[in-house]
């Protein structure tokens, strides 16, 4: 497996060490435990600026939640760990904060690039185009989709751009919630891509477990701009569960056989340091959750 659209040399020189995020995670060759075993966190959201209190995001605190958070998790036997997305909140050079932090984790690494994420990588990249970030991987019995919501969205340039102000306005006209501009889509491309995955693991008889950074149920402001239509694919393919971050409130909703998780924000809180740990013991779901988030 790898990335469907790598970095190119362009791209790749200017992101430096953050192109490290646009790898694939480099995974042990079968599952680490007699059942399927990984951690998720969502929404660092770090940047060197001061907490908003009104709005109770404290950006300076993810240098001291990931610490701790990343220890217990090099603690636990996993298969691998996913960040579901906004790794910093708006300059690309915070990344190099972050960057020594998650090197302590001792796990394969699988990142979701966040609409943050794509604030600023583009004003790092000015006129080269935003990389693409969907992918998948594999596990014995397993597959792992990541999509990307930023993939039409106002983050993007050209004809990618237009397309997504016209997307952006029929949701408006709708009257639809997720008619919000830092959200985003998934493209045609993309799209197609998705449904090979699903029909892919189907003809191998694998199961099926989608991460993502905008949520695609319950149907709030914070959605993919097609998260609908993305959510009635993954249900007709009996996709196991999707994960997302974006909404730092936390949700979940069951449509059919299909699970749709969003994890709470790392940003929010001043101490609220939330991450999980999910387990597929048989046909069992079970997510543990720390620091604040739900255990289900």
């Amino acid at each position: 497996m790898s990335f469907v659209q790598p970095l190119t040399a362009q791209q790749r020189s200017l992101l430096g060490d953050v192109s490290q995020f646009y790898q694939l995670p480099t995974l042990r060759p079968g599952l680490l435990n007699p059942v399927l075993r990984f951690g998720l966190l969502a929404d660092p959201q770090y940047a060197d600026i001061e907490a908003d209190h009104e709005k109770n995001r404290y950006y300076r605190h993810a240098l001291h939640k990931l610490p701790p958070i990343i220890g217990q998790l090099n603690q636990q036997p996993l298969d691998f760990v996913v960040t579901l997305g906004d790794l910093v909140d708006r300059h690309w050079g915070d990344y190099a904060a972050l960057l020594p932090i998650y090197q302590r984790l001792q796990h394969p690494h699988a990142v979701v690039m966040g609409n943050h994420d794509a604030l600023s990588l583009v004003d790092r990249l000015a006129d080269v185009p935003l990389p693409k970030s969907y992918y998948s991987f594999r596990l014995p019995g397993w597959r792992f989709v990541v999509y990307d919501g930023n993939d039409i969205s106002l983050y993007c340039s050209g004809a990618e751009r237009q397309q997504a102000e016209a997307m952006l306005a029929e949701l408006v006209t709708n009257q639809q919630p997720q008619a919000q501009p830092w959200n985003g889509g998934v493209g045609s491309q993309q799209w197609q891509w998705i449904e090979q995955q699903l029909q892919q693991a189907q003809a191998s008889d694998e199961r099926v477990i989608v991460f993502g950074h905008y949520p695609l149920a319950p149907h709030t402001t914070h959605i993919l701009w097609n998260g609908p239509q993305l959510a009635a694919l993954f249900c007709r393919y009996r996709v196991r569960a999707c994960f997302a971050g974006h909404d730092h409130r936390g949700g979940y909703a069951r449509i059919g056989d299909t699970e749709f998780f969003t994890l709470q924000g790392l940003l929010d809180g001043a101490e609220a340091a939330p991450f999980a740990v999910v387990e597929m013991i048989g046909d069992v779901l079970k997510v543990t959750g720390y620091g604040g988030e739900i255990s289900r």
